[in-house]
């Protein structure tokens, strides 16, 4: 229910099944976060990620994304998975 919930193993799994791409969306920071900090939470441990085990398995942390997106922004979430999937077609190439 909240991207606080998400982990370092859920993450790591998408790619190692053979994920093009990773993408997490959630509640805007701050304030919009049903479960008061779990947004903040998964943002810090994202970046974590990106930065060092990510690396360390030979993956580009560009293939891992964090958007904030609520519920009633549609148009948002049409363009990010429209830019995802043209960047699945240049990591595929």
């Amino acid at each position: 229910m909240c991207t606080g919930r998400i982990s370092e193993e859920m993450i790591t799994r998408a790619f190692d099944k053979g994920a093009g791409l990773v993408f997490v969306g959630g509640c805007h920071p701050p304030g919009d976060c049903h479960y008061i900090n779990g947004n903040i939470q998964c943002q810090e441990m994202l970046e974590k990620i990106k930065k060092k085990v990510l690396p360390e398995k030979g993956i580009d942390p560009e293939r891992l994304r964090l958007e904030w997106i609520s519920s009633a922004e549609g148009s948002v979430f049409q363009k990010v998975m429209k830019e995802m999937a043209e960047q699945l077609e240049r990591v595929k190439t």
